[in-house]
Formats: structure tokens, sequence, C-alpha cells
């Protein structure tokens, strides 16, 4: 084989080796262990320390909450309308399974102020919403 073959297939394995996609790390719900999509509209987290934690949809939170006090945990979900992480103590929460096809099929929605949730339903806050979720 001549060196000009022998370079421009080294040069072609180098270029596929470097082509090859490259692999997010896969994050996993801590509630049901579902894959997350961080792009969801329906994705929450909480913050304690060092340690964040995703959950898949919103009422996945809520159920870990309910056997998890973490009263001291920075928690967030996204809003609604933008996509934008919001506090999730201080949003606002519309619940319809029917509007809201969410990844667990809770049908939770946030939204960062109480007139934007009132456009898709029954406004509820975080407290109230947490007493829902069974």
């Amino acid at each position: 084989m001549s060196r000009t073959v022998k370079t421009s297939v080294a040069v072609f394995i180098l270029i596929a080796a470097f082509s090859l996609p490259v692999f997010a790390e896969v994050i996993h719900c801590t509630e049901c262990g579902m894959m997350v999509d961080l792009n969801s509209k329906f994705v929450a987290k909480a913050v304690q320390g060092d340690t964040t934690r995703y959950f898949c949809d919103i009422g996945d939170l809520f159920t870990y909450l309910k056997k998890n006090a973490s009263k001291d945990a920075a928690l967030s979900v996204k809003d609604y309308a933008t996509g934008e992480w919001i506090d999730a103590r201080k949003a606002f929460y519309v619940s319809s399974e029917k509007k809201f096809k969410t990844p667990m099929g809770w049908g939770i929605a946030a939204f960062k102020d109480k007139e934007s949730a009132s456009s898709s339903g029954n406004p509820m806050d975080f407290d109230s919403t947490a007493k829902q979720v069974k």
C-alpha cells in the first residue's frame, strides 16, 4: 500500500472517530427512575447542598416531598409558558390530565404567576397542589 493511501485511510479513520455523536449523561427521575428530559416543561428539581435531584414530572416531585421532608431544599420547576426555571414554592399550578400530557400522567403544569395560570385553569399554590397529589 502506498504512503498516500495509508495516510488517506488514517485521516478517514480519525474523521470517522471524531464524528461519532457524543452522548450526554443520562439523568433519571429520583422518584420513578424514568429518564428525565431537561427540555420538558414538566421537569422539576430539588437542590440540597451539593446534591441535585431531578424529576421527570412535577407530580413526582410532590410525591417525593411527601416521603422525604426537604424544607431547606431549593425546589425549581419550569414555567409552562416560557420554559424558564422558577421557584417551585412561589409558582402557581394547574392540574388537568386532559390538558397537560405529562411524562407520568400527573397532568400538573407550573406557572410563574397567577394570571398566566388562570388562563389555563384553576390556579393553586404550592401547598394546595402538594395536598392534591396522592
